[in-house]
């Protein structure tokens, strides 16, 4: 039911009494609608008919046609209204899926191909804010850097294709391996980081380990080819902003690095925590 059918059954009681005549509603295309004693009001949607057999007069038809008149007024912006709510409601869902889309944009852009792993830049973006947030509220963090030892050995002997299946592998470790606030990405070629929030630099040992002998410890296949990698492991972190000064991402990045080629000079197969010195260089 329309405003005009139910304000139309309301008022017509109130407009018998006005008018003095028994008054009824019928459809603007009833048969009586040609009658003296009817008034097509909205033509031809409604008619006001006069039940006691007397026409209206002038003064009648014009009251008739103003009250409903205004009725009408009154459903065209209620109409407005609805038309109004149902664009504002489409507008919402059409937002939300743009929300969802670009969150779902943001999610691949932030991703390795290869891997699944978030990306270098991502990653460096989770470091600098995981910093700021040390630097309010002094609350720790680490970082690990890994790095497969002789992984060019495995290109050159089984090709290129397997290598990029040893780093999937890998990436799934490491997923698998991670707390779900943990941020593991390929940081680039066979060099891999793990962001570790709210984790002091003295707990994060036991979390590489952990990662470095499942690896170790996990026999790779992809046809005929078997396989064991291993990892070198450095470990770089912020425990006490107020003691460390404004560390940078590059910094921490460099300490953590730092650490895993002393793990690479010390053997490989290792981890190591950062120590201020210089850098041991070695081959990958």
């Amino acid at each position: 039911m329309t405003i005009v059918d139910s304000a139309a059954g309301r008022i017509l009681s109130p407009l018998s009494e006005l008018l003095q005549k028994p008054l009824a509603i019928v459809p603007g295309q009833a048969p009586e609608t040609g009658n003296p004693f009817a008034v097509r009001v909205m033509s031809p949607r409604l008619t006001v008919v006069s039940r006691d057999g007397h026409p209206f007069n002038d003064s009648e038809r014009a009251l008739l046609h103003e009250v409903f008149g205004l009725i009408r007024q009154a459903e065209e912006g209620e109409a407005k209204f609805q038309e109004l709510e149902q664009r504002m409601l489409s507008l919402q869902r059409e937002n939300l899926d743009l929300i969802v889309k670009n969150r779902n944009l943001t999610e691949v852009s932030s991703r390795d191909t290869l891997t699944g792993l978030y990306n270098r830049w991502y990653v460096i973006e989770k470091i600098d804010s995981e910093i700021n947030r040390s630097l309010r509220h002094g609350s720790p963090m680490s970082l690990l850097m890994l790095d497969l030892d002789h992984f060019k050995r495995i290109n050159d002997t089984y090709g290129h294709g397997v290598g990029d299946e040893v780093l999937k592998s890998v990436g799934q470790t490491l997923r698998e391996s991670c707390r779900v606030y943990d941020v593991p990405g390929r940081y680039g070629g066979e060099e891999f980081c793990i962001v570790l929030p709210e984790t002091k630099l003295g707990n994060t040992a036991v979390v590489a380990e952990r990662i470095r002998a499942r690896l170790a410890a996990t026999e790779l296949r992809f046809g005929d080819v078997a396989l064991n990698v291993t990892t070198s492991i450095g470990i770089a972190g912020v425990d006490s902003v107020p003691e460390e000064g404004v560390l940078s991402p590059a910094a921490l990045i460099d300490r953590a690095d730092r650490a895993l080629y002393s793990a690479k000079s010390r053997g490989r197969n290792r981890i190591e925590m950062w120590e201020s010195g210089p850098r041991d260089t070695v081959s990958h």
